[in-house]
């Protein structure tokens, strides 16, 4: 028989199994050493710092003693960045060893040690993360239980900031097909206080668009067990409202939702000529936490301030034709939201739900139920890959028509300008893209999408899509070329309509 001590770690089935073929045989050293090589192997793949030390035959019985160094302690030490020596660190060391995992006491595991340094980096706050093991002072010599001290050493970097810069904005929904340029500027701290919480306020400016936002994030809240994240913010902002009250007129080759009906001969007026900004003043809190390895789940409140203005910046209450814009008896609408929301992300799939109801915590504030769910499937086909994305959603209660769903644009049905299919109480969407390689690194794509409101357009206040003769639903087809950059895919795209109209399309960022 076999009979292993110290071998807290190494199961007795394995040393069983690596010795089982020699039972009853006269002992052949080089079998024997084989077997005894099986079992440091099985250390050496786990990263257990454990061996075989010696192996003694007392008669019929093979002895063998293992040694497994187990954790003493674990310290933290701050690195100069450029002498090496050590510092103080500006980071709260309790930030830091709450993601370490390792503790005194345990054999130690040179993978959990990797997975701990992993975890450290992915923080943002260090140049360089390493685990140097060494002897526990209080360990002895020649003891089956070596003990070691593990020293975690981090290098931080500089986390905070100004920056500015300008580009294109593909959120905007300005005039014609290409999205306007935008001008920003943002201040950001990444370890407020020391404690791994960030602290962002940003500003951008478009010809049409504007934006100022106030973010707070705590990635984990107050260490606790589920690892609850906390994003609090305060945002300003003004869109362009064209998506939603310009006339679509793809069928006449024109610039889609964003140009204006002028049949009248008043296209100037204010309401139909682009002059049309929805300006909200929102903030919120949300906590979002891991349900599991590829679900999580976040819980949040919003409160939301919104008016719609015109061209000079007045507050409009009804667009051009005397339809209804804002749902109260004021010139701004209020409401308060309670956002509930799902993620699931799989290896070649994604599924998002989420649900958001309208609190009337006043008589004027609006009340309505609002789901979504989007799901994309990536499917691999030789050299490329096919993308299918669906998605849909449908609103119960009051809905202003700024709240509606808009079908339509670079995001949604190519070959439409912005809301240019339509404006839905309901909706589905889908779409289907190929990839495929040209050359490093830009990649080409064919796709089709599909948008309809579902016949659901009239039953909007003001039925704003009906008004403007858009056609609540509609087909796009077309080809692209798209590259990688620091911000998302670069896409450039051309795509025609069920009109046989075709237009241009550069988008930031994953379609859907």
């Amino acid at each position: 028989g076999v009979v292993a001590t110290g071998a807290d770690m190494l199961p007795q089935s394995l040393v069983e199994e690596a010795f089982e073929d020699q039972y009853g045989k006269t002992l052949n050293f080089e079998n024997f050493g084989r077997a005894l090589g099986r079992l440091n192997k099985w250390y050496e793949d786990k990263g257990i710092f454990g061996q075989v030390t010696d192996a003694d035959m007392k008669g019929n019985v093979a002895e063998l003693r293992m040694k497994e160094a187990r954790i003493s302690r674990v310290t933290l030490r701050f690195l100069n960045p450029e002498t090496g020596e050590q510092c103080i660190g500006k980071t709260n060391p309790d930030v830091i060893m709450k993601n370490i995992t390792i503790k005194p006491g345990q054999v130690y595991n040179v993978r959990q040690a990797k997975s701990d340094i992993d975890v450290v980096h992915a923080m943002g706050l260090f140049d360089d993360v390493n685990i140097v093991p060494q002897p526990a002072e209080d360990s002895i010599q020649g003891s089956d239980s070596p003990k070691i001290v593990l020293t975690l050493n981090v290098v931080e970097r500089k986390t905070g900031g100004f920056s500015a810069g300008g580009g294109i904005s593909a959120s905007q929904s300005s005039e014609g097909p290409v999205p306007g340029f935008v001008g920003s500027c943002a201040y950001s701290q990444r370890n407020l206080f020391g404690q791994n919480q960030k602290l962002t306020a940003s500003i951008e400016i478009g010809q049409a668009d504007s934006l100022f936002r106030i973010n707070h994030s705590d990635p984990w809240v107050g260490g606790d067990q589920h690892r609850t994240s906390r994003n609090s913010y305060l945002q300003n902002m003004r869109t362009s409202g064209n998506a939603i009250h310009g006339k679509a007129v793809d069928e006449d080759g024109g610039g889609g939702a964003a140009d204006a009906l002028d049949t009248n001969g008043a296209g100037s007026r204010t309401g139909d000529q682009g002059g049309i900004l929805i300006g909200r003043l929102l903030g919120g809190v949300e906590y979002s936490r891991p349900l599991s390895t590829s679900l999580s789940g976040t819980a949040g409140v919003q409160y939301q301030r919104t008016r719609v203005l015109g061209e000079n910046g007045q507050p409009l209450v009804s667009d051009y034709y005397g339809n209804p814009i804002i749902f109260s008896h004021k010139d701004y609408d209020e409401l308060l939201i309670g956002v509930l929301r799902t993620v699931y992300s799989g290896n070649q799939s994604q599924l998002v739900m989420s649900m958001e109801q309208a609190i009337p915590v006043k008589q004027d504030f609006l009340n309505f139920n609002r789901l979504r769910v989007r799901a994309e499937r990536t499917i691999k086909a030789g050299f490329a890959r096919l993308v299918v994305t669906t998605k849909g959603g449908m609103i119960i209660g009051d809905l202003p028509p700024y709240e509606a769903f808009s079908i339509g644009g670079t995001n949604s049905v190519r070959g439409y300008g912005e809301g240019a299919v339509g404006t839905g109480r309901h909706y589905v969407a889908g779409s289907g893209e190929l990839h495929f390689p040209l050359f490093s690194p830009l990649e080409g794509a064919l796709f089709a999408d599909y948008g309809s409101d579902i016949d659901s357009g009239p039953t909007v206040m003001g039925d704003p899509a009906g008004c403007r003769g858009k056609p609540g639903s509609g087909y796009g087809y077309g080809v692209g070329v798209r590259v990688d950059s620091p911000v998302g895919p670069l896409r450039l795209e051309y795509a025609w309509n069920d009109k046989k109209v075709g237009r241009f399309h550069f988008g930031i960022g994953y379609h859907g």
